[in-house]
């Protein structure tokens, strides 16, 4: 399908459509989605289905590229780990959400700890367990779980909505 066919149902509001299309086609929008919509919004801006699915795939990628303590350089994601956490349960990806939640404990609330005391010792052998862990998808393979999160109704009325002022 044509790229602009995905900004059509995403501008149009098209529940309808997004719920018809292969899941091929729900990934497909799904990339245009998270990489050319929700970028521009802020965290505080997003609904908890846009939420969901932004943070738990920014999160995905930056344990695929990099590793868990490279959030420290993108403060505004790393103090969102609990939303971020609470993202993968909305998912269904509980093992990963329960990953996330023993790296949180580790980490001092509401703060970006300085990584190079940090990864000292016992604790950085924890953090690069659990990253370990992360990157091997304990759950599954996340995009079953977006798919999966986007073809439910009550989910797909709220992913497209105060999409629609964006310009492109």
């Amino acid at each position: 399908m044509e790229k602009s066919i995905y900004h059509t149902i995403i501008l149009k509001e098209d529940i309808e459509k997004l719920l018809t299309l292969s899941d091929n086609e729900k990934k497909e929008l799904l990339f245009v989605l998270l990489w050319e919509y929700l970028p521009w919004k802020s965290l505080e801006e997003m609904n908890e289905v846009q939420k969901t699915l932004y943070l738990a795939s920014k999160l995905e990628d930056i344990c695929q590229i990099d590793m868990l303590p490279s959030l420290s350089a993108e403060k505004e994601f790393f103090l969102a780990l609990p939303e971020i956490k609470k993202a993968y349960e909305n998912l269904g990806a509980f093992k990963s959400a329960a990953l996330l939640d023993e790296f949180i404990s580790l980490i001092p609330a509401k703060t970006v700890p300085a990584w190079e005391w940090f990864f000292e010792g016992e604790r950085g052998d924890i953090i690069e367990r659990i990253d370990g862990e992360l990157c091997d998808y304990p759950d599954g393979l996340m995009i079953n779980f977006y798919i999966a999160y986007l073809s439910k109704p009550q989910n797909a009325k709220q992913l497209f909505t105060g999409l629609n002022n964006r310009s492109l």
